[in-house]
C-alpha cells in the first residue's frame, strides 16, 4: 500500500475516522466524570546490609540486597504487612482491599523500594504510605532474623516520608481526553483500513484496470442536477455531450479491424446505468449524421419507451412474432431523427425469443436500413439474454457502474462473454463522482438520470424545459416545426 492509497483511504473514510475519534473523546470524558477522586502519596525505603566492614563484605552485602529487594516488594502487599496497618489506622477493610490501594516497585539494579498509596482522602493516603513502610521494615526484620538469635543482616531505612498531596491524581481529565482521542483515531484508522480491504466494489479507474485489461473507452460522471437527458436531446450540446462524443470516437477506433454494425450495450448487474448510456450514445451518433436505431431488447425491465415517451406496446416482440411490420414499429424521436424500436409486450420466454432465427433476421434487416444498431440488453449475470444476443450482433459494450459492481462480479461477467466468444469492444465507467476521493478529474463531463438503469420519464408538456421536443410518429420523423 503506497502513500497515495493511504491518503485515499483517509479521504474516503474521514467521516468514520472523525466519528470514532469524537466517540473516543466523549467516552473518555464520561469516564473521567464518573471516576472517583483519589490522591496518591509515596515514600521510599533503602535496603542495605549490616556489619559490613571490609570491601569484600560490602560487595557481598550489595549483591545480597539486590537479590532480596524484589522479594520485599512482593511482601509489601501481603497480609503480614497490611494487617498491622489496618489495625493501626482503623481502616476497617480487608488486607486484599488495602492491597488494591498499594503499589510497591523497585527500579532495576537498585535497592530502593517505592511505596505508593492511593485513597479518596489526601491525608489518609499519606498515613497509609508511611504506615506500610513502617510495617514492611518490621516484617522484613522478623523474616530475615537468624535462628541463632543474632541480629538480622538486612536493614530497611526510610529515604523520605510521605506528605499530604495537594493535587488529586485521578481523574486526570486532560490525559483521559487525550488518550480517548488517540484511541478513537487508532480505531477509526483501523476501521478505515479494514473497510478498504473488504470493499471489493469498483470505485476508481485503478480498481477497474486491476480487474480487466479491456480498454476504457470513456468515463461518464454523475450529474448532480439529474436533468432528463433522455427527454432533452439538446442538453447533449452542453458538457454532458463531451463524454459521449469521446465514446463515439473511441468506438470507431475500437472497430477499425472488425466490422461494427451492431453493438449490444450491457452491464454485469442491474443498476449500473447501461440503458442511459445506450440512449445517450445513440443520440450522439445520430447527431454525428449517421443513421442509428436503438433497440430495447431488455424484455424483462424495458425503459426506453418510458424515457422517451414513445408507444411501448408495439416494438421488438410484436415484430418477432409477426403481429406488426418492422417499418410501422420503428418510431423516430428527437430533432436528429433517432430511430427507436421499443420492447413491445413482455414475453414469457425472453431468452428463447432473443436467440431465435427471427431475431437474427431482424438484425440483418436493420443493418440494411441503418448505419449502426445499438441494442439495450439485460445485465449479464442475472439472465442469459445478453449472451444470447451476441450471436446475432457484432460487438459488446460493457458499462461498469461506479460503486455498483464488485471486481469479482465484473470478472465473472467478462468470463461469461468470453465463453460465448463475444467481441468486447471495451468498457465505459459510468457515474463517476464529480467530487470526493473517488472523483476522476480527467472526466469533466457528465449526464444525469433519476435512476441509473431505468431511464427518466419524459417531462410533462407543462414542465418548463428549454426546448420543444419533436413529435413522435411511427414510420417517419416529423419535427416540432412542421
Amino acid at each position: 500500500m503506497d502513500v497515495r492509497e493511504q491518503l485515499l483511504i483517509l479521504r474516503r473514510s474521514w467521516r468514520l475516522i472523525t466519528a470514532l475519534a469524537l466517540l473516543g473523546t466523549i467516552v473518555a470524558g464520561i469516564a473521567s466524570m464518573v471516576t472517583p477522586t483519589s490522591y496518591t502519596a509515596s515514600t521510599s525505603l533503602f535496603v542495605s546490609t549490616q556489619n559490613s566492614e571490609t570491601s569484600a563484605e560490602l560487595q557481598q552485602g550489595s549483591v545480597f540486597a539486590l537479590a532480596r529487594v524484589q522479594s520485599y516488594v512482593d511482601v509489601s502487599t501481603k497480609p503480614t504487612v497490611l494487617q498491622p496497618v489496618i489495625d493501626k489506622l482503623g481502616l476497617g477493610i480487608s488486607p486484599d482491599a488495602l492491597a488494591s490501594k498499594i503499589k510497591a516497585s523497585t527500579a532495576r539494579n537498585t535497592v530502593i523500594i517505592e511505596i505508593e498509596a492511593r485513597d479518596g482522602s489526601a491525608q489518609r493516603s499519606a498515613d497509609i504510605a508511611n504506615a506500610v513502610a513502617a510495617s514492611l521494615i518490621t516484617a522484613v526484620a522478623d523474616l530475615e532474623r537468624p535462628t541463632n538469635g543474632t541480629p538480622t543482616p538486612v536493614r530497611l531505612s526510610p529515604v523520605d516520608h510521605a506528605t499530604t498531596p495537594t493535587e488529586k491524581s485521578s481523574p486526570n481529565v486532560k490525559l483521559d481526553l487525550a488518550l480517548g482521542l488517540l484511541y478513537g483515531l487508532a480505531a477509526g484508522i483501523g476501521a478505515a483500513v479494514l473497510r478498504h480491504v473488504l470493499d471489493r466494489n469498483i470505485r476508481t479507474e485503478t480498481d477497474l484496470r486491476k480487474t480487466t485489461g479491456l480498454p476504457l473507452l470513456a468515463g461518464i460522471t454523475e450529474h448532480a442536477a439529474g436533468r432528463l437527458l433522455g427527454a432533452a436531446p439538446s442538453v447533449l450540446d452542453g458538457s454532458g455531450a463531451e463524454a459521449f462524443r469521446k465514446l463515439r470516437t473511441n468506438l470507431q477506433f475500437a472497430g477499425v479491424n472488425r466490422p461494427m454494425r451492431s453493438i449490444v450495450v450491457t452491464s454485469a448487474s442491474a443498476g449500473e446505468g447501461k440503458s442511459t448510456v445506450a440512449l445517450n450514445l445513440a443520440m450522439t451518433v445520430a447527431k454525428g449524421g449517421r443513421k442509428v436505431i436503438l433497440v430495447d431488447a431488455d424484455l424483462r425491465l424495458p425503459s426506453v419507451a418510458t424515457a422517451t415517451g414513445i408507444e411501448g406496446e408495439i416494438g421488438l416482440t410484436t415484430v418477432l412474432v409477426g403481429t406488426s411490420g418492422l417499418d410501422e414499429s420503428i418510431q423516430y424521436w428527437g430533432q436528429d431523427g433517432l430511430a427507436l424500436l421499443a420492447s413491445g409486450p413482455l414475453p414469457p420466454n425472453p431468452s428463447e425469443l432473443l436467440g431465435s432465427a427471427a431475431m437474427s433476421n431482424l438484425i440483418e434487416e436493420l443493418q440494411t436500413k441503418f448505419d449502426l444498431i445499438i441494442v439495450d440488453s439485460p445485465p449479464i449475470l442475472p439472465v442469459a439474454d445478453a449472451s444470447v444476443l451476441t450471436r446475432s450482433t457484432d460487438s459488446v459494450l460493457l458499462v461498469v457502474g461506479t460503486k455498483k459492481v464488485t471486481q469479482h462480479s465484473l470478472s465473472k461477467a467478462i468470463d461469461q462473454l468470453n465463453f460465448v466468444d463475444a467481441n468486447i469492444l471495451g468498457v465505459v465507467q459510468n457515474r463517476i463522482p464529480r467530487r470526493g476521493p473517488d472523483a476522476n478529474t480527467a472526466y469533466m463531463a457528465g449526464y444525469g438520470a433519476s435512476h441509473p438503469d431505468r431511464l427518466p420519464p419524459a417531462p410533462d408538456h407543462h414542465d418548463d424545459v428549454p426546448f420543444r421536443p419533436a413529435h413522435v410518429q411511427r414510420g417517419k420523423f416529423v419535427s416540432a416545426e412542421t
